[in-house]
């Protein structure tokens, strides 16, 4: 199940690698990537004569349906850029605050598009004039991020590249009001079940937490004794999910008597998928609110774990699972 949807955009002159890279790393992590081009009956090839066919054409697009667009260098760009559909797209998903990204020449488009003006950016240093003139700051620096734009120098540096666009995307918490994002998880006796078959008909409390071992984790999560009670009285469920193995998980509950169970989530797919996906290779304290139709109504970081003390936390607790 992909969690995350990501456009690449093609045209002919493309620069092979930083195409291709990105394409099969973002499927490589489990995002839907797709090749979107101004036709799908079209070849279009690289500088180099690789081919490549679109899988959507651009005019089918809409960015609601994508968290983001990755634009390839080479001279593509400069063909990408005289296309209206192209830059109003990538615009939208600028305004939206969803990833753009774009590799040597690709901040050509953005220049186009409008949305350089005041965002410091990487890139091949022929084009440095055209974005210091489009009101941005060229820097020689291999790759940048500035809010919702990431762009790079080169081939050299798409891993760096690849690495904060990974990143940003795992940062990014669902939409509100949509069907929660779903996945496995294991119980503390290594059994499987979808957290979908958890929630339903019920609805439910989730909260993410980094560790059982860490400091925060042993400290807050026996605390929650009286929320658990709270929350069953509504008959939902409350859900602590962490990447711990679920041996480590036993063992905790064992030793402080927990009275709740916790689910592991050692492929970190779900949390990813919530948005709560650290760079210290844990999740992030965040807590979730599913009401009995399945659909996410709430989301807030909370990096202490106190949920008493969490702004809105108990209001949303009542309105939605009361």
């Amino acid at each position: 199940m992909a969690i995350r949807r990501i456009i690449v955009l093609v045209e002919n002159q493309y620069q092979e690698l930083e195409l291709w890279y990105p394409l099969l790393r973002l499927r490589e992590a489990g995002i839907e990537a797709k090749l979107v081009g101004v036709n799908v009956e079209e070849t279009f090839y690289g500088r180099h004569g690789f081919p490549a066919r679109g899988e959507m054409p651009i005019s089918l697009v809409n960015p609601r349906d994508f968290d983001g667009v990755i634009i390839p260098g080479g001279f593509a760009p400069d063909y990408l850029r005289r296309l209206p559909v192209v830059l109003s797209l990538v615009r939208e998903f600028y305004q939206e605050g969803k990833l753009v990204g774009a590799i040597s020449r690709g901040p050509w488009v953005l220049v186009s598009a409008d949305i350089v003006r005041g965002k410091r950016m990487a890139g091949l240093i022929s084009i440095k004039d055209d974005v210091n003139n489009a009101g941005g700051d060229f820097t020689n620096s291999p790759i940048m991020v500035d809010g919702n734009i990431i762009t790079a120098q080169g081939p050299d540096d798409l891993p760096l590249f690849m690495e904060e666009v990974l990143y940003f995307l795992w940062q990014n918490k669902p939409c509100l009001d949509i069907p929660a994002p779903d996945g496995w998880l294991t119980d503390t006796t290594g059994n499987s079940i979808l957290l979908s078959q958890l929630l339903r008909g019920k609805g439910g409390v989730i909260l993410f937490f980094n560790s059982v071992f860490s400091p925060q984790g042993s400290q807050m999560l026996p605390r929650y004794h009286s929320l658990k009670e709270q929350i069953e009285k509504k008959k939902v469920v409350f859900i602590p999910i962490s990447s711990d193995t679920f041996f480590a998980q036993r063992a905790f509950i064992e030793q402080n008597n927990l009275p709740f169970p916790l689910w592991s989530d050692s492929s970190t797919q779900i949390i990813k998928s919530f948005g709560v996906w650290s760079r210290n290779f844990l999740a992030r304290w965040a807590v979730f609110l599913v009401d009995q139709q399945g659909f996410l109504r709430y989301g807030e970081d909370c990096p202490t774990g106190d949920l008493d003390n969490l702004p809105g936390f108990q209001r949303k607790l009542e309105s939605i699972l009361g």
